[in-house]
């Protein structure tokens, strides 16, 4: 019996690491996941062991090939960005990595960008996150021999050889003051960055030579393995963040992997039900049946509202002091009441960035939806009620693992283009069409949706400001 040839794909996200093996012809011949912490040592702290990360790699790899036979050709990383991983000449962690979902960094960016006459990315800022480490936290600093991001850590580890795969604009940079004999070579993505090493094989189990190929930013790889091509053709990435992106036309976006993509993130997607699950109800109970309770609940929530800036917010408004809320809160509200707001809420906020992005020139046609949150038909079909547009679901949900194996079988010439591999490894398999009745309520909630924020800028602005003073005080 034949091994099969396979591509691996890891996807390095905030809240576990994901992997698949996949053949030529796209069939996954398995899936794994590892979790792994956030750590909140002091307030706005959002920290990572990046010992967690190589520890979680380890266990899917080992996973996957204790299951499956099959060849490795090659393997590409993609992952969370921006997060900053500082490591010593040995590539050993010396301070826990800056996620991007840590706020302390904020005043930086903004005293930065704004001596740059710009905005601060919606993204965030690799930049200013080294800036404020410099400032906090010198001593690591000192022993830092190089500053890389989150997938590059990993692809140092199995390689040897230390880069960096999502490179910032000089100017950036050197507004940071940043040191760029601690900045790896940059690489594009999909470039080969070396070769599993012993050591590593050791600890995983690939084969000593596997060729290591660099990735991307996890919403972009998402995009990429949810199969989008034409302009117009956009993909929701629901993960513990969400992020909306589209194909723009040629020189109106951001030019990556052979597309040029438009996009904007938010902080809060999944993990605002993750908050609701560990935080609120506090009871063993399986996702999928406190999705059902939402699913009992007719859209609108009984009149409830939900803002999702449970851990600020990047965009439509980058304001990383604002706070979440339900509002509309009567006696007749329960706990399925309260999930069901705070499905469409995050839904809701999916809509405000596909607006914002049709504002800066982009074109929206086929919306795709991935990451985990595709897997629940109740979420699904709000999205498609709430944004009032058919929602295409592919077979494999872990399209940033998908996005990643594509990467790798183009790097070693497994097809002749983008465009081959991607009709070859990205099949739809179910499509959500608006429900009329339901778009029609959500089109007059959206509206009270989008007053939320303005109105209580200014209460959660003090909220963020007393809790802080207070945090001080105490420490």
């Amino acid at each position: 019996m034949s091994v099969p040839a396979a591509f691996l794909g890891l996807d390095v996200g905030t809240s576990s690491l994901k992997a698949g093996l996949f053949t030529l012809s796209g069939q996954a011949l398995g899936l794994a996941e590892a979790a792994y912490p956030l750590l909140t040592p002091e307030s706005g702290a959002m920290e990572q062991d990046p010992r967690d990360w190589w520890a979680a790699l380890m266990s899917v790899c080992q996973q996957l090939l204790e299951r499956h036979h099959a060849r490795i050709v090659a393997l590409a990383i993609g992952g969370q960005a921006p997060t900053l991983t500082a490591v010593d000449a040995e590539l050993e962690p010396t301070h826990p990595a800056i996620t991007w979902l840590d706020h302390r960094s904020s005043v930086t960016a903004e005293q930065l960008y704004a001596g740059l006459g710009q905005s601060v990315p919606i993204w965030g800022s690799w930049p200013a996150q080294i800036a404020w480490f410099a400032r906090a936290r010198p001593d690591a600093l000192q022993r830092s021999r190089w500053l890389m991001g989150c997938p590059d850590y990993l692809a140092a580890r199995l390689t040897g050889e230390p880069t960096l795969s999502l490179a910032w604009p000089a100017a950036e940079m050197e507004a940071a003051s940043v040191d760029p004999r601690r900045v790896p070579a940059a690489v594009e993505p999909g470039d080969i960055v070396g070769n599993v090493i012993p050591s590593a094989a050791e600890q995983t189990g690939l084969p000593v030579g596997t060729p290591v190929v660099a990735g991307f930013v996890d919403g972009i790889m998402g995009v990429l393995g949810s199969g989008v091509e034409r302009p117009g053709d956009a993909c929701i990435n629901s993960g513990t963040s969400g992020t909306f992106s589209v194909v723009s036309q040629p020189g109106t976006g951001y030019p990556v992997l052979g597309l040029d993509i438009l996009g904007a993130a938010t902080n809060t997607s999944g993990n605002a039900l993750d908050w609701f699950a560990q935080r609120i109800v506090r009871q063993e109970i399986a996702y999928e049946d406190l999705l059902a309770e939402a699913a009992n609940v007719a859209p609108g929530a009984g009149g409830l509202l939900f803002l999702p800036h449970l851990a600020g917010e990047r965009a439509p408004e980058r304001d990383p002091r604002s706070r979440g809320a339900w509002v509309g809160l009567t006696l007749e509200h329960d706990r399925r009441h309260l999930l069901r707001a705070v499905l469409e809420g995050v839904a809701f906020g999916l809509r405000s960035l596909g607006e914002w992005l049709v504002l800066n020139g982009a074109e929206i046609g086929d919306v795709r939806c991935v990451g985990g949150q595709a897997r629940s038909g109740v979420w699904n079909q709000i999205k498609a009620d709430v944004l009032n547009r058919p929602l295409l679901v592919p077979e494999v949900v872990e399209a940033a693992v998908v996005g990643a194996a594509v990467l790798a079988a183009l790097a070693v010439g497994a097809y002749p283009g983008r465009q081959a591999a991607v009709s070859a490894m990205v099949r739809i398999a179910r499509r959500f069409e608006p429900d009329p009745d339901a778009a029609s309520l959500y089109e007059e909630l959206y509206a009270a949706y989008r007053h939320l924020y303005p109105a209580l800028r200014e209460t959660h602005w003090r909220l963020h400001d007393l809790t802080h003073a207070a945090v001080r005080e105490a420490s």
